[in-house]
């Protein structure tokens, strides 16, 4: 499990910068979604698992939140966490490779079998689909996606050939009822079915993909830049998000990297391989894209009403700003690796850290709140 902290230094003036002032609380996810930072192990529980700290950020009051002694059980001494998704920390565990589900508040552990090891583990990610037929899915970096229902004896393993697929993350739509996944290719006219033909009853959701957005979209806002040192500037990373409405957007997370110097590091550059420590990341801007449910391909917007988009290292939810005060409507809250956590307002496409306090090496998650 991953443990803190990495210095941020940006700081825009649309949203008050606070160090993270700690607070004790007990824990309950049903009032405002948490960005978990780490955690802490501090000691040994009696029934062989581990007590342990976290460590979350409350987005509403914006504050650090410390939950202390927490029982892990003894399943997940040797696990490390893979992702999140709909309110559950998936785990797998470092000797046989078995994964487990973990609602914190609900103080529940699911255990599905063994999944086979990927050498990208770092970028794996985990969806679940609704409660009234549970399936988990994992996609690795990769031409593999993989998928188990509650009560599976062994995973189902979806192979997804074309390689603009391969760095996709996973998502599932409860209003479309299916997994999807973005290609990486503007050409793309999909959607493609990935759905096992060998025993399509197997599962319910279907893996399919949704397009992504041709660049052009992108460099036609960027006139502060060239366009053809635009694409190697900066890591664009895509994610589908859905309201519970079902209003669908896509999101583009634009994410630039400097060495010790200041200067920008495109992330094209072989030569800044051997010293990847060196290299500072940051968000440099965040886009959101209405999505047309027959073309695909939607307006940029820069008003979402009252919705929050929450954008990390898991799957991304939406909330709604007047169902939980104190988060800031419009706007999207990210938490990404090594790039610090913030908010990005639409309106006035402005960038504010939430903290002037170190933030996590790892990987962050959001944990939507229970009741959403």
């Amino acid at each position: 499990m991953s443990h803190l902290f990495r210095r941020v230094s940006r700081n825009l003036p649309s949203f008050p910068t606070r160090s993270l002032c700690s607070r004790r609380s007990n824990f309950t996810t049903a009032t405002t979604p948490y960005l978990l930072l780490g955690s802490d192990v501090v000691g040994d529980s009696p029934c062989g698992g581990k007590l342990v700290n976290f460590n979350l950020y409350d987005p509403k009051t914006q504050q650090q939140v410390k939950i202390e002694n927490k029982t892990l059980p003894k399943e997940l001494n040797e696990s490390k966490w893979i992702g999140s998704s709909r309110g559950w920390l998936a785990s797998m565990n470092k000797n046989d490779s078995t994964v487990r589900l973990s609602n914190l508040s609900k103080k529940k552990t699911i255990s599905l079998p063994p999944l086979t090891r990927d050498k990208f583990e770092h970028l794996v990610n985990v969806s679940i689909s609704s409660d009234c037929e549970v399936v988990v899915a994992v996609k690795f970096y990769g031409s593999r996606v993989n998928l188990c229902r509650l009560g599976d004896s062994e995973w189902t393993c979806v192979d997804v050939p074309c390689p603009s697929f391969h760095s996709s993350a996973v998502i599932y739509s409860e209003r479309d009822e299916r997994f999807y996944l973005n290609n990486c290719n503007p050409d793309y006219t999909g959607p493609t079915d990935f759905t096992p033909r060998s025993n399509p009853g197997l599962l319910t959701p279907v893996i399919s993909g949704y397009k992504r957005f041709p660049f052009s979209n992108f460099l036609d806002e960027m006139p502060e830049l060239e366009k053809e040192t635009c694409l190697s500037r900066y890591k664009i990373q895509q994610q589908l998000v859905q309201s519970s409405s079902g209003q669908s957007f896509i999101v583009c997370w634009f994410v630039e990297r400097f060495d010790d110097k200041g200067e920008a590091a495109p992330w094209g550059d072989t030569s800044y391989n051997n010293n990847k420590e060196g290299l500072c990341k940051k968000t440099h801007k965040i886009m959101v894209f209405r999505q047309d449910e027959e073309l695909g391909v939607g307006p940029y917007t820069d008003d979402i009403g009252d919705l929050c988009i929450f954008l990390g290292d898991n799957e991304s939810f939406c909330l709604s700003a007047k169902d939980y005060p104190g988060l800031n409507p419009n706007s999207v809250y990210f938490g990404g690796h090594g790039s610090g956590f913030g908010i990005c307002d639409l309106a006035t496409r402005t960038i504010s850290y939430l903290s002037d306090s170190p933030s996590p090496p790892g990987r962050m998650f959001w944990i939507p709140p229970s009741s959403a």
